[in-house]
């Protein structure tokens, strides 16, 4: 059973990384920029973390991650998570007060309870940046471990709201989540596709509902 990337030419050390571990987006799909609603204007800043090493191991995508076709991607050590976290809030202070949607995670996922805290203090200290992404971590996990840090991203959730939106990926109960095509196809009223998927908008920074829209499952295709 695999327990981490196949890609471990491209896993990195924080120690010896000497570029900003917080990375302007490039991506296409995603965009630079959000250009419509409430964090218009915002600066896309994206975070790639290990996967399958640093995820819940019943997360549905374990052995199909999309991590398994992203092969030049830079995955940011998690190991000493101390240094991470140290190396994020001197990223996000470099930003000295410029609008920021940060994407967590490219690849991987909240690995502990103390590192989605660490963004509750991210969000309390730097009131320029929100947070949006996804989360295969679930309250109704088997594992203990996952079970806590579901509950401490939906306090989180409750206390930052809109600044942080991180759905829960295949939790058909929660509306409030973003869930495989291959899992449940969309419902009228209930769920959509992405929008971004079905080319009818350019990329996310012009979309928006996975932040945006509160009633909503996002279904997305698989990778």
């Amino acid at each position: 059973m695999l327990t981490t990337t196949i890609y471990k030419k491209n896993v990195y050390d924080l120690k010896d990384y000497k570029f900003k571990v917080l990375k302007p987006s490039k991506n296409a799909k995603l965009g630079s920029k959000v250009t419509k609603g409430k964090f218009k204007d915002y600066k896309f800043f994206t975070l790639t973390l290990i996967e399958r090493e640093t995820c819940p191991k019943d997360c549905f995508h374990w052995s199909t991650c999309y991590g398994n076709n992203m092969p030049f991607a830079h995955r940011m050590s998690a190991k000493d998570e101390e240094l991470l976290k140290t190396r994020l809030y001197e990223d996000i202070k470099s930003l000295k007060g410029k609008k920021a949607l940060i994407r967590l995670h490219i690849l991987g996922d909240f690995f502990s309870v103390s590192y989605v805290m660490f963004w509750d203090m991210i969000l309390k200290d730097f009131p320029n940046v929100a947070i949006y992404g996804y989360t295969a971590n679930n309250i109704k996990s088997k594992y203990e471990k996952s079970r806590n840090i579901a509950s401490t991203i939906s306090f989180l959730r409750s206390i930052h709201k809109e600044r942080f939106s991180i759905r829960s990926s295949n939790d058909l109960d929660n509306q409030f989540s973003a869930n495989s095509f291959d899992v449940v196809k969309p419902e009228k009223g209930k769920s959509l596709l992405c929008p971004v998927q079905e080319d009818k908008t350019p990329n996310c920074g012009a979309c928006g509902l996975c932040w945006a829209s509160n009633d909503k499952q996002i279904i997305f295709k698989t990778h």
